[in-house]
């Protein structure tokens, strides 16, 4: 996630995430062509084989771009693996949010206050992540298109989201792990803590991922 212009030198966020975590292409407003293509590239990189899985997934990555396309997500990325035997998905999904401070407990304590008064989220904390005060929350929803790689619209959707203020910036990183598969919440939400313990500000050329 880059901070600044575009340039070799532009100071970015980077986040350490599991390989499992495949990055989606968001290339929106490219040719329908072209995007397609670089959906096939993340498939081949999964070795999948199966046509119907393959089928599946592809129309779950166009589902998923269309509608982070709308948003303020700038990075993505999904992982279809096996835990104690059985398919399990989720999500990851990262926005950049100004704040209008540089003061990292100014920008955690506002932005808790506003999503305890919103009232949308089941809960609300704030905590220490290494380094980095932090909001988190944690919601279920009813899942829509692009949400699921099974297609399953409708099912139980979890998602815990974590706003990380970026050190010596006025702007947070929004980082949200969503997911249908309940009976994984605790592996997931572990896992989102600690890729946003991983959080750093470097000045290198843009990564989502390493």
């Amino acid at each position: 996630m880059q901070l600044g212009p575009q340039t070799l030198a532009a100071r970015v966020i980077v986040l350490d995430v599991p390989p499992d975590f495949h990055q989606v292409p968001l290339e929106t407003e490219t040719e329908t062509e072209t995007r397609t293509a670089s959906q096939l590239r993340v498939l081949e990189d999964m070795g999948l084989t199966d046509p119907g899985q393959r089928e599946a997934l592809s129309l779950y990555l166009e589902a998923l771009a269309i509608r982070l396309s709308r948003g303020t997500v700038i990075g993505t990325a999904f992982c279809a693996v096996q835990l104690e035997g059985r398919p399990s998905t989720a999500t990851l999904t990262v926005a950049l949010h100004p704040t209008g401070t540089a003061d990292q407990g100014l920008a955690v304590m506002g932005a808790g206050e506003a999503m305890r008064r919103e009232g949308r989220c089941a809960r609300v904390d704030i905590r220490e992540l290494g380094m980095h005060p932090a909001v988190t929350t944690v919601v279920e929803r009813p899942a829509v298109p692009g949400d699921a790689s099974t297609g399953e619209v409708g099912a139980t959707l979890r998602e815990m989201s974590v706003l990380l203020p970026v050190p010596g910036h006025e702007h947070a990183a929004m980082i949200t792990l969503s997911t249908p598969c309940l009976e994984d919440w605790e592996v997931y939400e572990a896992l989102l803590l600690d890729i946003a313990r991983s959080l750093q500000v470097e000045q290198t050329h843009p990564v989502f991922t390493r």
